[in-house]
Formats: structure tokens, C-alpha cells, sequence
């Protein structure tokens, strides 16, 4: 028998049908007597009808059935169990999380639901078969960064990159990088810093599980006004449109002649919102603000001769000099 005092019954008993009941599995009153037993406190009918009303003033939804023996079980969650699952299938695809603290997630997530639920979601959780990061630090440097942004402070930190005998190696010659961050940001399967590197005057991305060794330093960070077109805060919205491949570049206005067999992939990447005009059998233009980059560049030459750049003139010969150089690579 445990040891618990009588003033932890309430606690007890909520702690009871948080863990052990929901509605397929509800407990009737001598099932709460005897697990409160088991704790060491014995409790009457009226007590518990006492601490029952007590937790629902409180805002818990604890719900008794209609049968003729009533029951009792812990009714909304912080989440449903089907937000609860697509919480959980996008930490398991996510590269970015170890495979660790992938399966530590979805046990938490589990943890919000009865024993029986509980159960039952994690028997249907699989690790998704992607190429799971394998640096620890990822949420001690996430930790930092959050930090760093709450006070208003630049941070530090090392990057590595991978040679070809998958040895990690530091950019810098392993010098330190000075930082002032701003957001983060999950984009094409990876989760980014966004930020400002001290010398230079604008954006700059960073993958947090290529990061090490990440501290707060005591200065205060660059207003994101002083490097980048926005006033206080990244519309995300507006940035992943503007940015492929998270390569960095100056936002310029450009306009794309598209094949209709395009639109589906053309409406992913700008949304539905997108500039759309001279809409023709065919073919239709896009105008859209875009970070030119070679990400960009890149982005646009798998659509072939179904994808024509009708401006800036200096996007058109950026595009030239990439098919040539892919031309002299392979003749």
C-alpha cells in the first residue's frame, strides 16, 4: 500500500483517469476506491462524488455513462487521438529528429491518452524509413536558439558538412559563426535557422542538425529591418514562396510562362494565390517575387521547354549559363 496523505486523493484520482480510463474503458466508483486503496487513502461515495465535481469545475471533462451501474472516464485531451497521429506520423518522417528522441515524442503523445488508447496508438506507430539525422545536440541547440531570440541575443555556434567518407568536417576551418537569429523554420524535410551572419547585410540559412556547440552570446542581435525587407517578424508564407532550396539571393520580380500540365505543381509552389494572367490554350504566365538563386534555377530547369522565363532579361541568361555548363559537363 502506498503512503500517500488524504489531501493528495483529488490529484490521485485525476492522475487515475487520465492514465487508466477513456470511453471505451470507463471505471466505476469501486474500481476508484480500490486504486485509491492501493495508494493508501480509503475514500467514501460521497468524497469522490465530491472531488468528481471538484475536477469538472476546474475544466476537466470528466464524463459518466448512461448504463445502470455508472461510470465514470476522462472525456477531451489536449488532443484527439487523430491530431495526436498526425503529430506523431510527422515527427517519424522527419529527418531532422533522431530516431531516439523520434520514439521518446510519440510516447508522449501516447502518454495524453488512456492506458488502453495509449497502447493501441503505439502498436500503430512505425518508425517512417527515412534517413534519420544522427546529432543529438538538435534540441539542445534549438533550446539556445529559442532562448536567445526570447532575450533579444546573437548566438554562436560551429557547421559541419560531410565528405565523401562520411567523416564530418567543419566549415571555417572551425571557426565559430556569429549569428543574430530571427526564426526557425521546417522546409523540405530538414529544419532551418534563419538568420543574419554578422558581416553581411541580409538572410542567411542554416540547418540546426548541422550545427554544434551553439551559445548565447552577450550581445544583442540586428533588428531584422536593418538586413532583410521585413519590419518585425519573417512572413513565412510569403518566404517559402520566395525561397527554393533554401539557397539565399535578392528578391526580384519574375514572370514564367507555364504549361497548363504545370499548374498542380505551379499552385504547390506559389499557392493559389499566385499572379496568375494571359491565360491561354496551353499555357498560362506566373508573376511572383522569388529569391534568384541557383535553387531557383534549378527548380524551374526540370519543367523543360514547358517552363519559359519571359523576365528579367537577367534571370534569362543566368538560365543560359546553366545549360551550358551542363553541356560542356556531359560532351
Amino acid at each position: 500500500m502506498g503512503k500517500y496523505p488524504k489531501r493528495a486523493r483529488t490529484l490521485l484520482l485525476l492522475e487515475y483517469f487520465s492514465r487508466c480510463t477513456d470511453e471505451q474503458n470507463p471505471k466505476q466508483l469501486c474500481d476508484i476506491r480500490d486504486y485509491l486503496f492501493q495508494q493508501g487513502i480509503e475514500a467514501e461515495r460521497k468524497a469522490l462524488y465530491a472531488d468528481i465535481a471538484l475536477l469538472r469545475d476546474l475544466g476537466y471533462d470528466i464524463v459518466k455513462t448512461n448504463e445502470r451501474k455508472a461510470a465514470y472516464f476522462l472525456g477531451q485531451r489536449p488532443l484527439e487521438m487523430a491530431e495526436a497521429q498526425i503529430c506523431a506520423s510527422a515527427v517519424s518522417a522527419a529527418r531532422f529528429v533522431t530516431e531516439r528522441k523520434s520514439r521518446e515524442l510519440i510516447r508522449k503523445l501516447g502518454d495524453l491518452f488512456g492506458s488502453a488508447q495509449s497502447a493501441e496508438f503505439r502498436s500503430r506507430m512505425e518508425m517512417a524509413r527515412t534517413q534519420k539525422t544522427q546529432n543529438e545536440e538538435i534540441y539542445y541547440n534549438v533550446d539556445r536558439i529559442v532562448h536567445a531570440q526570447a532575450a533579444g541575443k546573437k548566438i554562436s555556434f560551429l557547421y559541419f558538412e560531410y565528405m565523401p567518407d562520411k567523416t564530418q568536417r567543419l566549415k571555417k576551418q572551425g571557426q565559430r559563426y556569429c549569428a543574430s537569429p530571427y526564426t526557425l523554420m521546417w522546409f523540405e524535410d530538414a529544419y532551418y535557422l534563419i538568420c543574419n551572419i554578422d558581416k553581411y547585410d541580409n538572410l542567411s540559412h542554416f540547418r540546426v542538425d548541422r550545427m554544434t556547440r551553439v551559445e548565447i552570446e552577450d550581445q544583442p542581435l540586428r533588428s531584422i529591418g536593418e538586413v532583410s525587407e521585413y519590419k518585425n517578424y519573417i512572413d513565412f508564407d510569403e518566404y517559402h514562396k520566395s525561397v527554393f532550396s533554401m539557397f539565399g539571393g535578392k528578391p526580384q520580380n519574375v514572370r514564367i510562362r507555364f504549361s497548363d500540365e504545370l499548374a498542380t505543381a505551379v499552385f504547390d509552389r506559389f499557392g493559389l494565390d499566385a499572379d496568375v494572367s494571359d491565360i491561354k490554350e496551353g499555357s498560362f504566365t506566373v508573376s511572383a517575387n522569388v529569391r534568384i538563386s541557383q535553387g531557383f534555377i534549378s527548380w524551374l530547369s526540370i519543367f523543360g521547354d514547358k517552363a519559359k522565363v519571359l523576365a528579367p532579361q537577367s534571370l534569362c541568361s543566368d538560365i543560359r549559363a546553366f545549360i551550358d555548363a551542363l553541356h560542356r559537363a556531359y560532351c
